[in-house]
């Protein structure tokens, strides 16, 4: 045998021996294929299952790697802290995705920057425009959605999905651009629908194989598979089309002196903002132009989702939507609009809607971050560029009884965990819009509550799920599947009130 033979050997030796040690130190894993890694293991949809089983086996973090790629699930709230809390510096950048970021462009925007200073910029002005206090001057707008909202159930229950949509999309697009949206089929509605149905696809981690093989990216169109770039194209093209459009409508307002409060116009508007960075400094435009189209199709489809959810359980349970409207009326009379004003004399209410937010969780992985640099927690070595996935939906799970819905369990502080607490993520990503979300999902199920009666249909209707069945989308952002409801005014007065207070 030859020198290099044996040199050969023993080098190969080395990197088995070293590669056994090393695999020792990183956090728990499933069985790795001896090809494809974990590659299998992915997520690619939501799999409630394998989420409460990598808990229940690997404990606080379950490590998957393929291809170089590295991910890493974090299962309980107390690793979740620790990481993405107190370790945010490292734990706050967002995974270097070629579909969503590269190809549809969403690396423009405010939720998929880094943790750079251009993202704290703009992070800083958007706090500005929806801390708690300033989310209350669109209590006004708000109701004004609800009202119509009101009236279109009294007038046609069936449809209370579209209604729901349009009252969410109406909310957002109000307090985003100032627009005033009142047909379910509105031009820039539908564009939502659309763009978020094609982002939240592309943003499912390991959803395309050119996220785990971004080497795949610099081949050309006509190569065989690679129809990710035809599907980067239309994505960009419907993004860009998305936020292009109401941002250039306010910038017309502005400039003829007539635009209603907004968002957009706020920041705009606000002499010491534009004086810090610039009147035309195209970074801050395209900061806020983008940011703002962010919030319109997140918020649209998790505000739309959180209604259904709220509508499907009160369906399943008269004897909680019962001692809800009882605290309502104790508080309202039952023949006024409730306001934010009535929330701190309405506990069991608020304690009903963060068991809706438990119950079923509108984003189960939230969205994905990256660590930044090399880290060791617990001893686990967590390399740099790992993607994080919070497991938020088995934070959820982690309650006695966790199919049950009770709302009684947030009455004692002591029982469970707050959802808010997670469901609009963490640390320094933490959701800059969940004050105006909070505020709107309140003054939605107050109301709902006030005038309607929700219940299960008689008999099933063709098409349509009853809501025992209990179907979600393992998507991204979870939705149930469509599910018949009965909806009807609690007397003729209540309906006589609607249609009054639709009108002032």
């Amino acid at each position: 045998m030859s020198p290099l033979y044996y040199a050969i050997v023993i080098v190969a030796l080395c990197v088995i021996i070293y590669r056994s040690r090393d695999r020792g130190r990183y956090p728990p894993s499933p069985p790795k294929h001896w090809l494809l890694g974990n590659l299998l293991d992915m997520p690619r949809t939501v799999d409630w299952d394998k989420l409460l089983a990598w808990r229940n086996k690997y404990g606080g973090m379950t490590y998957l790697s393929a291809f170089g790629r590295s991910v890493l699930v974090l299962n309980t709230a107390e690793v979740i802290k620790d990481l993405l809390d107190k370790r945010a510096k490292n734990y706050s950048h967002r995974p270097h995705t070629v579909m969503a970021g590269e190809l549809f462009g969403l690396d423009k925007t405010l939720v998929f920057y880094d943790y750079n200073d251009r993202y704290r910029v703009i992070r800083r002005l958007t706090q500005q425009v929806l801390s708690p206090e300033a989310s209350r001057k669109y209590q006004d707008l708000q109701l004004d959605v609800i009202k119509l909202l009101l009236d279109r159930l009294r007038v046609d229950p069936d449809d209370f999905r579209e209604q729901c949509r349009l009252a969410a999309s109406r909310m957002i697009l109000t307090i985003t651009y100032g627009l005033d949206i009142k047909t379910a089929d509105s031009e820039y509605i539908v564009a939502a629908q659309h763009t978020m149905d094609t982002m939240t696809e592309a943003a499912m981690p390991g959803a395309y194989v050119v996220d785990l093989i971004p080497i795949l990216k610099h081949l050309p169109r006509w190569f065989p598979f690679t129809t990710f770039h035809q599907i980067g194209d239309y994505g960009r093209k419907l993004i860009t089309d998305l936020i292009t459009r109401p941002y250039e409508h306010v910038e017309r307002c502005l400039a003829a002196g007539n635009a209603p409060q907004s968002f957009v116009s706020d920041l705009l508007s606000e002499p010491e903002t534009l004086e810090k960075h610039g009147k035309h400094s195209e970074d801050l435009i395209e900061d806020i132009k983008w940011t703002a189209g962010a919030l319109f199709a997140a918020g649209v489809e998790t505000s739309f989702t959180t209604m259904l959810i709220f509508f499907l359980l009160m369906a399943l349970h008269p004897d909680v939507q019962a001692k809800a409207r009882q605290e309502i009326d104790s508080v309202t009379g039952g023949n006024r609009v409730a306001s934010l004003e009535d929330r701190p004399n309405l506990p069991y209410l608020q304690a009903l809607l963060r068991e809706v937010a438990r119950w079923h969780v509108v984003v189960p992985t939230s969205l994905p971050r990256r660590t930044g640099e090399d880290d060791i927690y617990n001893g686990f070595n967590i390399p740099a560029n790992t993607i994080i996935v919070p497991n938020i939906w088995a934070l959820s799970q982690d309650v006695d009884d966790p199919k049950c819905f009770n709302p009684d369990r947030f009455l004692d502080s002591g029982n469970a965990q707050n959802p808010y607490e997670y469901i609009y993520g963490f640390g320094r990503r933490i959701c800059p819009g969940r004050h105006v979300a909070d505020n709107f999902l309140f003054l939605f199920a107050a109301n709902t509550l006030s005038f309607f009666n929700v219940s299960s249909p008689d008999r099933p209707i063709k098409g349509l799920k009853m809501p025992s069945d209990l179907a979600f989308t393992p998507t991204l952002v979870s939705c149930p599947e469509p599910f018949a409801c009965k909806i009807e005014p609690r007397s003729a007065a209540h309906a006589e009130t609607i249609a009054s207070i639709v009108m002032e």
